[in-house]
């Protein structure tokens, strides 16, 4: 009985910690990771573009959830306004978004965004065709946000990969 008890009250922690909202001042962010997300961030405190990481020389933070069809991953990267067009935030690592016309306006309760579908190369495979993407950027005041959501799966992302990617992205919001 007293392991049953010491089991309730650790998984009862562990949930609370989780469900805690966590601020990263450095990239003016806050998020609360759903259940299963995990967190990789990569910042620099004064200048976004100087941070390096394994995605881009520049600062970034990388949510992941493990999956039995391909992880889950979302990559955003904070940016002065002057800095979307940069084509650092194009790749994420060695994958390449391949940009398209066609994008939809959406919103959720923290960022109006330019949503894109498409698919990354990978130019270490000669610029062979990758995941399929969803590119979302979102533009504050001062600044903007670029946002990748993919599945490392080849299957064409799904209405239910793309909701559970979407979990993520609503978890996450400005600080100002």
């Amino acid at each position: 009985m007293k392991k049953l008890i010491t089991l309730f009250f650790l998984t009862a922690t562990t949930f609370m910690l989780a469900q805690k909202p966590i601020k990263v001042k450095e990239l003016k962010l806050k998020y609360t990771l759903p259940e299963g997300w995990n967190v990789s961030p990569f910042t620099a405190e004064i200048n976004w573009e100087n941070s390096k990481n394994t995605f881009c020389n520049c600062s970034a933070i990388h949510f992941y959830s493990p999956n039995k069809n391909g992880q889950f991953n979302v990559v955003v990267y904070p940016t002065l306004i002057s800095g979307l067009d940069s084509t650092k935030r194009n790749f994420v690592g060695a994958l390449n978004f391949v940009p398209v016309e066609k994008y939809d306006k959406t919103k959720n309760e923290f960022f109006s965004f330019e949503k894109r579908h498409s698919h990354f190369v990978d130019s270490k495979k000669g610029n062979q065709k990758s995941y399929d993407v969803v590119r979302f950027v979102a533009k504050l005041k001062d600044r903007a946000y670029v946002f990748y959501a993919w599945q490392e799966s080849m299957n064409l992302l799904n209405p239910n990969v793309e909701k559970d990617l979407n979990k993520m992205i609503n978890a996450i919001e400005p600080l100002d």
